[in-house]
């Protein structure tokens, strides 16, 4: 039960880091615009599926690195 917590709270948490990198790497999204054709950039900020992109790997960063700590100190 500890674990499945530990998810959820890493799921909530990396909702707003997402957020604020998302628009951190507003130049990125701009060069990959440049680059693909594929709109990332609006007038109003990142595309949703930039904000879905980014979520998606802090999101599996996080719980990498939480079961990465896991595994070297198992409880």
């Amino acid at each position: 039960m500890k674990k499945l917590g530990l998810c959820f709270l890493m799921a909530v948490l990396a909702l707003p880091i997402a957020a604020v990198v998302t628009i951190v790497m507003a130049g990125f999204w701009s060069w990959f615009e440049a680059k693909t054709g594929i709109e990332a950039l609006g007038h109003s900020g990142p595309a949703d599926w930039c904000y879905g992109l980014t979520y998606m790997v802090v999101l599996f960063l996080g719980l990498a690195g939480l079961l990465r700590r896991r595994t070297k100190n198992p409880r």
